[in-house]
């Protein structure tokens, strides 16, 4: 395997969203003094649903020969309820769409932090006396207290389960012991929007070594131990300090390497490579019975680059305009280029 640690992608990943999430909230309600749940569920829901519904059909049609119904239904059903992450980490039943589980530990990321942030900070003007009124006129302040905890007891939890092959399962695979990395991302948007980080372009460039470095790690590979209790705090670490180097320096090397319009592009139509990926492999495995080789490889990755922009510009593109435009009026610009690339689509 070229990448053994290439899973720490999903944990690059969750570090970006919950820094973007939050640096959106937090400007929506410097901007209007409020946050419009309403439009952010809105907003998540066309962003990720529809390329999924597109491919569930297809996987149902594709996998109907091998499994029964009672099995599409085992993997289906928890995985548009965004409960994978649960299924995986626990029974390890998903199958070919045990990759669902990120998506499933993001989504319950997005239904406490959203309307958690806006009672914090809708608590900011009130005139509550005690300790309990002082802590919710420092939103701030609260919000990253919370976030410290979240990252401490999922550390906690996941040192505590590895070990076993179950325990490292449930490590990586857990919305409790992964969710981690998601808060590691609002605290570092938190502490940014507090104060202007001073990290010089060094630790932005460093922090990229170290997560190439693990991406290399054969040590870092899905079900050992090393991955629960070093790789993931390790690249959690480096994908904030690379975060805030990035969004600080906008006009650095790094910021401008990570701008190049292909890279850009890459971002742009992430989801639809999470989404379809593996599909055309599961598919030709089903088929032949065997891997696919050299020449299959390159056929499966072809037609994977054809479904992901079909995707994105008559699925994705179509709804998101259709969201925008119900939003108009309401919704804020998103970062510049580099994050995008480095976060992915998921977060558009």
């Amino acid at each position: 395997m070229i990448l053994p640690g290439g899973n720490l992608g999903v944990t690059v990943f969750f570090v970006l969203s919950g820094f973007l999430i939050t640096t959106l909230l937090l400007d929506e309600h410097g901007g209007t003094g409020q946050i419009d749940l309403r439009a952010f569920y809105l907003r998540r829901a066309a962003r990720l649903l529809p390329g999924m519904l597109v491919l569930l059909p297809i996987y149902v049609l594709i996998f109907s020969h091998q499994q029964s119904p009672l099995q599409l239904l085992e993997t289906v059903g928890p995985t548009l309820l965004y409960l994978s992450s649960f299924v995986q980490a626990i029974w390890g039943a998903m199958g070919p769409l045990g990759w669902t589980w990120s998506l499933s530990v993001e989504e319950h990321f997005y239904a406490c932090w959203p309307p958690l942030l806006r009672w914090l900070l809708n608590g900011a003007g009130t005139g509550r006396r005690g300790a309990r009124g002082r802590l919710r006129r420092h939103p701030l302040v609260l919000a990253s207290a919370i976030a410290a905890l979240i990252v401490a007891a999922a550390t906690v939890l996941r040192v505590a389960v590895t070990g076993s092959p179950h325990g490292n399962q449930f490590a990586y695979y857990s919305t409790f012991t992964r969710i981690d990395a998601l808060a590691v991302g609002c605290l570092a948007a938190l502490i940014g929007h507090r104060r202007r980080s001073r990290l010089p372009p060094a630790a932005g460039w460093a922090a990229l070594l170290v997560i190439g470095w693990c991406y290399l790690n054969p040590a870092f590979s899905i079900g050992h131990s090393a991955l629960n209790l070093y790789g993931l705090p390790v690249c959690t670490v480096a994908a904030a300090i690379l975060t805030l180097t990035v969004v600080n320096q906008p006009l650095g090397r790094l910021s401008r390497m990570l701008s190049f319009r292909p890279l850009v592009h890459l971002g742009t139509v992430s989801y639809g490579l999470y989404l379809w990926n593996l599909l055309p492999g599961q598919t030709w495995h089903l088929i032949s019975g065997r891997h696919a080789g050299t020449l299959g490889t390159i056929c499966c990755f072809v037609v994977m680059v054809v479904a992901v922009e079909l995707s994105y510009w008559y699925v994705e593109r179509p709804v998101l305009r259709w969201a925008k435009s119900r939003l108009a009026g309401s919704s804020r610009g998103l970062v510049g280029a580099p994050l995008r690339v480095l976060s992915g689509a998921r977060s558009g």
